[in-house]
């Protein structure tokens, strides 16, 4: 469970509480915070997204994703493995069967 950030968190604490050294308890409390560092990026913090480039003809820059967790098949298959052309949106969709290696 998270926390609405230092200035929040003071502001709801201040309310209701005081102690000594509040302010840098609650910085701590923050900065240790894992749901806060997972959240929260290090390198890029802020700013827009970049943009991906427009590819100039088909199937030179594609995409590929799993979907997992189906029903599995007369055939054992419970994935399917999509492959997507960005520059004519088009997609071939593979049966598959996730398999885990022991």
């Amino acid at each position: 469970m998270g926390h609405f950030g230092i200035t929040k968190t003071l502001e709801v604490l201040h309310e209701h509480f005081y102690w000594p050294n509040m302010k840098r308890d609650v910085q701590r409390m923050c900065d240790k915070c894992i749901t806060c560092r997972q959240a929260k990026s290090r390198i890029m913090p802020d700013g827009l997204y970049t943009p991906l480039h427009v590819p100039k003809k088909p199937w030179v820059d594609i995409s590929m994703d799993f979907i997992l967790g189906l029903p599995r098949s007369r055939k054992g298959r419970d994935s399917i493995f999509v492959v997507v052309d960005r520059f004519s949106k088009r997609h071939i969709s593979l049966l598959a069967i996730k398999q885990i290696m022991q």
